[in-house]
């Protein structure tokens, strides 16, 4: 877990923070009860710009969520994953027994962006 901990992107531009999460389907409400307390420390940090949590239409045995955050640059998102609040939250969502995530984390840029014309 300590590497999902940790961002290190450098980078001074906007950048995208993408987290898929899976939980066991009975878990899933929790999960969200979680996650929201998580995201609330998150976002009172300098350069976010805002997140959502989506949850598949279809759960079967496992939920799944996608976690989208916009940050003003990869730096201040770096700089707020050293947030010791929010490390504590994300270590207490992770190690709660009765939850069992799975998750991958990585922060993107934007390469293509496409309007209606």
């Amino acid at each position: 877990m300590e590497q999902a901990l940790e961002s290190k992107t450098g980078v001074e531009a906007p950048v995208t923070l993408i987290k898929t999460y899976a939980v066991p389907a009975a878990e899933a409400e929790h999960f969200i009860e979680v996650y929201r307390e998580n995201a609330r420390i998150m976002a009172t940090q300098p350069g976010f710009i805002g997140s959502r949590l989506h949850r598949a239409l279809d759960d079967g045995p496992e939920a799944r969520f996608v976690h989208i955050a916009n940050w003003n640059s990869g730096t201040q998102l770096d700089k707020a994953t050293a947030n010791p609040e929010w490390r504590a939250s994300l270590h207490e969502m992770f190690s709660d027994p009765s939850l069992h995530i799975t998750s991958e984390p990585a922060a993107y840029r934007v390469v293509v962006e496409l309007h209606p014309s």
